[in-house]
């Protein structure tokens, strides 16, 4: 059977669960083929948004994926014709099948068919849809289809079962006009469902199978991004967040930033900052903000902490930066370890797992400021502070680089992962060799250190440095 991946707000979890595949359960049941979408053409033309002007190449902004948001009542419409097709085909005695376009599945070992398996099968039957062409096919190439059936195996109509439900409440929501949590609709019904990451699949699929933005849906996940600095932000409920100091309506009291709110609520932003700071974790988040980094600044910033693998309003609310201030930089500062590259490498290039909307979500002209091998001695960070690296790590930075045969460079295929089509303009440029390059030399040197061992010689090295990589900057 094949196996299908589960999938979790923290990219780190998911990450795990793709290096080791052989562990991952079949949780929904049903059966993919590779085939071209069968959803209609129209709902795959790419809209025409304004590029990133920080991107280093216009053309590289335009050709990503991306979905399309469309109005309340023509995706309600589309709703009633999916359940439509289901009950019609029940009504005429016919095999129910629900086509549903899915994310396309990573590479993995699948088990040799045996004979059994090559029997053609009543429960579930696969076909390709070779009428769809041109852009369909450019965009989609590697998009799944799940079909999902009424049958005599309990497995097959369960999953039918869980999209129905979820398309149930999706389409409750967009009509009542009110927003669910991911959370919310797995307690609905929890036997139904029986994990949380069963509903977190299906979310997306749906999202996919449309090809809408997940607010689009009216599903919104809890926010755990912070953003402290001098910027404001302004809410369709009339809600102003100023992010430069405590605030009640926020629910925080210890002036250690404000949970970044849903895109999809924000009606203006304004910032008052010169950059953006990007901050992988939260504990270094809460070090500059609890020292007066952003005030101490001639010209200030703005901290932003995805809390380690950012969730999509962190990395929506990066996006919605870098295409408002396009003259403001943005900047990451990670660790200089495997999780911190990779987890720039989100920012930067997306996710497998949203490559369907790379192109809403990836901040192309984010750059990496540190913590990197050089750093470590034009810093003087002590080797006493250097960890070394485990074969974790070290089988993470390999799959980082990985190529899969002799013509293909270094991080291509990760590229082709994430969702980028003009791949060759990517990897030709400066910011993505010096991420191959920084990947090779973490190998080279063995170790990985953490931020927190600029402090080790006193307690504002960490500011020092900060001010000494913005210069080039601000």
């Amino acid at each position: 059977m094949v196996q299908f991946i589960e999938i979790y707000d923290n990219e780190e979890e998911d990450e795990a669960y793709v290096a080791n595949s052989n562990y991952v359960s079949d949780i929904l049941d049903h059966e993919p083929s590779m085939s071209s979408s069968i959803m209609p053409s129209s709902a795959l033309a790419l809209p025409s948004y304004r590029s990133d002007c920080n991107a280093p190449n216009s053309t590289t902004s335009t050709t990503l994926s991306s979905t399309v948001e469309k109005s309340r009542e023509r995706l309600m419409s589309e709703i009633e014709d999916t359940i439509e097709h289901m009950f019609t085909s029940i009504a005429i005695g016919e095999l129910c099948r629900l086509p549903m376009t899915s994310k396309p599945l990573p590479q993995r070992k699948r088990k040799r068919p045996s004979a059994a398996d090559a029997t053609p099968s009543t429960d579930v039957t696969t076909t390709h849809d070779s009428s769809t062409t041109g852009t369909a096919n450019a965009a989609s190439s590697n998009d799944n289809t799940r079909y999902l059936s009424l049958s005599s195996s309990c497995s097959k109509t369960r999953a039918l079962a869980r999209y129905l439900s979820v398309l149930q409440m999706i389409y409750e929501a967009i009509a009542y006009k009110i927003m669910l949590t991911k959370r919310d609709m797995y307690y609905r019904n929890v036997e139904l469902f029986g994990k949380q990451s069963v509903v977190d699949i299906i979310v997306d699929d749906i999202s996919r199978h449309y090809n809408v933005p997940r607010s689009s849906l009216n599903v919104s996940a809890a926010s755990k991004g912070l953003v402290f600095g001098p910027i404001i932000i302004k809410l369709k409920n009339n809600k102003v967040l100023n992010c430069s100091s405590s605030n009640s309506i926020t629910d925080t009291d210890d002036e250690q930033g404000i949970l970044i709110p849903p895109i999809h609520q924000v009606v203006q932003v304004q910032c008052k900052a010169k950059c953006m700071i990007v901050v992988e974790k939260e504990a270094t988040f809460r070090y500059l903000v609890s020292i007066g980094f952003c005030q101490s600044l001639p010209e200030s910033c703005v901290l932003v902490t995805g809390k380690g693998y950012p969730d999509l309003s962190t990395r929506q609310f990066v996006k919605y930066f870098s295409t408002h201030f396009t003259l403001k930089p943005i900047l990451a500062l990670m660790d200089g370890d495997p999780h911190g590259l990779d987890i720039y490498a989100t920012y930067k290039w997306g996710t497998r797992v949203m490559a369907f909307d790379v192109f809403n979500l990836a901040v192309n002209s984010i750059e990496l400021i540190g913590l990197t091998c050089q750093d470590r001695q034009e810093f003087n960070i002590s080797p006493q502070c250097l960890i070394p690296l485990s074969e974790r790590d070290r089988a993470k930075c390999l799959a980082m680089v990985r190529t899969y045969n002799q013509d293909e460079t270094p991080g291509q295929s990760q590229l082709i992962e994430r969702g980028w089509q003009d791949v060759n303009t990517e990897l030709a440029s400066q910011s993505h060799q010096s991420y191959i390059k920084e990947i090779n030399q973490l190998l080279a040197s063995d170790h990985k250190c953490e931020i927190q061992a600029l402090n080790h010689n006193g307690p504002y090295n960490l500011t020092n440095y900060l001010i000494k990589k913005l210069a080039k900057y601000i």
